[in-house]
């Protein structure tokens, strides 16, 4: 560890109130979730206070019975303890479905584990050694390429084209030829509309929804499997192609199934890493900068730090050299975690949090609540990167904090996002200045992923 990574815990913090909706003072029920413009395009806006405060909640929604847990313990039974009891749900399937199909994020079984022992080479610690060198060269040309007069800059926008551009690269040799203006918005289009909460959702009909942005949504979901799809198709007839991710995963697929099934099965992959894969890194990047540019003492510490790394030469080294960073990269995760609900349908009868969970019943987990309950966490709305302080992490449950999800289910690029994000915001860092744009009003909207609503405009200076 650096001496100036060191500093921090010899300065008396100062704390600041990240934005988030306030809590409703009680649950608002099924029909203003689905019929009110605010809640149903912002799950977050419809959470009552009580769900912050309580480790078991139940709800009942039109026949089926909802279990809210935010008890560690039996958070853990539901992902490890007794996981096989245990499978994503119908509508979230179908919710995710036209996107990404039958890969790895939306099978389950045998399926699921073929596929998961199919991926794993890409993503051990080796491997993402092995392109940490990619993510310093990209996280250089974000840098080059992004205005440092101080003026207001979307570092939403930033971190959704350098993020893409790691993933095209990484995974596919840089060849989807898909730019970026027009995949950004297209895939915006896909997660808006997917992600609001509508009663077609609720009855499987959302292939039907006549709703303008579910319209966006299928028509940008074509668009996109279209392209992807060209993409594949090439590369599967290509002699002497790269012997990337997105090759291996076709032969090995061409070696198990018939040709037109591997193509599917590979175009379902390669649109979950290619969409889902880019997202979710993005969006913590952007609710980390915006931290850091609201915090001015934890942006110096986390500067002097970077700076510090990067001196040293070595991109394959600079995450190693960056224990603050890293605190509050897990503290981002904390406060806008990328996957902010997870559900789970009961197979067989069981106990959680005392009560009796019969079989067809819903276990929901909201990353958003279980990340800021008041019996788990000291000022919990407060962004503090001591919260990953080693020493607080020891007296921590594993399951309190599950920003990549857990058990064997974990999302599988964790090391992957880890590191792509401490090396591009730790470039920043020792490149820019941030600081809040004036009169601009941070909200976080929650459709397919946790993001902030209208992007992160902030002022951004070259030092």
């Amino acid at each position: 560890m650096t001496d100036a990574s060191l500093t921090y815990a010899h300065v008396p913090p100062v704390r600041f109130r990240p934005s988030a909706p306030e809590p409703l003072e009680r649950d608002p029920g099924l029909l203003p979730m689905l019929f009110s413009p605010r809640m149903s395009r912002n799950v977050l806006t419809a959470i009552p206070r009580e769900a912050f405060e309580r480790s078991y909640r139940q709800v009942k929604v039109l026949n089926l019975t909802y279990h809210g847990i935010n008890e560690p313990d039996a958070i853990k039974r539901v992902f490890l303890d007794n996981a096989q009891n245990y499978r994503r749900p119908g509508f979230v399937k179908r919710m995710l479905q036209p996107i990404l199909g039958d890969s790895l994020l939306n099978t389950e079984g045998d399926a699921w584990r073929g596929q998961r022992r199919l991926m794993a080479g890409t993503f051990t610690p080796h491997a993402v050694d092995a392109v940490t060198p990619l993510f310093a060269r990209l996280a250089e040309r974000s840098c080059d390429r992004t205005p440092g007069d101080g003026g207001p800059v979307d570092m939403a926008a930033e971190a959704t084209r350098t993020t893409l551009e790691v993933i095209d690269e990484a995974l596919y040799s840089g060849q989807t030829g898909m730019p970026f203006q027009e995949v950004s918005s297209l895939v915006r289009d896909v997660m808006v509309g997917t992600g609001q909460l509508r009663l077609s959702l609720l009855l499987g009909l959302q292939g039907l929804d006549p709703g303008a942005a579910q319209r966006r949504a299928r028509r940008a979901q074509r668009i996109l499997a279209q392209r992807m799809g060209g993409f594949i198709r090439a590369r599967a007839a290509m002699a002497d192609a790269p012997d990337d991710f997105i090759t291996r995963l076709y032969r090995t697929f061409a070696s198990e199934h018939p040709h037109d099934e591997a193509i599917q099965l590979t175009l379902d992959n390669a649109m979950t890493f290619f969409v889902a894969g880019h997202e979710t890194t993005a969006n913590g990047l952007a609710w980390a900068v915006y931290l850091l540019a609201s915090d001015d003492q934890a942006q110096t510490w986390a500067r002097e730090e970077s700076l510090a790394a990067w001196r040293e030469g070595d991109p394959a080294l600079v995450a190693e050299r960056l224990p603050y960073l890293r605190m509050v990269w897990e503290e981002t995760l904390r406060l806008y975690p990328p996957v902010h609900r997870i559900d789970r349908e009961a197979l067989g009868d069981d106990e959680l949090c005392g009560q009796r969970i019969r079989k067809g019943d819903q276990v929901t987990i909201w990353p958003w609540v279980l990340h800021r309950h008041r019996t788990l966490w000291d000022e919990p709305d407060l962004f503090n990167p001591e919260n990953f302080d080693p020493e607080a992490k020891l007296g921590r449950h594993r399951y309190q904090y599950i920003p990549f999800g857990a058990g064997p289910r974990i999302c599988i690029g964790m090391g992957f996002a880890q590191t792509e994000a401490l090396i591009i915001l730790s470039r920043w860092l020792a490149t820019f200045r941030f600081a809040p744009a004036p009169g601009r009003k941070v909200e976080p909207l929650a459709d397919f992923t946790l993001r902030p609503q209208g992007g992160m405009p902030l002022l951004v200076e070259r030092i």
